[in-house]
């Protein structure tokens, strides 16, 4: 394996990842529950702006995974 396939499965990776949290942050956010995190507690309007984030990166991580081709060296 090359290190473009290795950027490739990981990005692959990463878009999973980063759907499922900005998914999990818009549910938190909609049903207004705070998320407490090593003693602080991460409001529903944080939340919103996470997911936001998280949904941005996936985007991202999704187009170098599976969209943009490989080039051939």
């Amino acid at each position: 394996m090359n290190k473009q396939n290795i950027f490739r499965d990981v990005c692959k990776f990463l878009s999973g990842a980063f759907f499922v949290t900005a998914g999990a942050s818009w549910y938190l956010a909609y049903y207004n529950i705070a998320v407490p995190v090593l003693g602080l507690n991460m409001s529903p309007g944080f939340l919103k702006i996470r997911g936001f984030l998280h949904f941005a990166l996936f985007l991202l991580s999704f187009y170098f995974g599976y969209i943009r081709k490989q080039k051939d060296i």
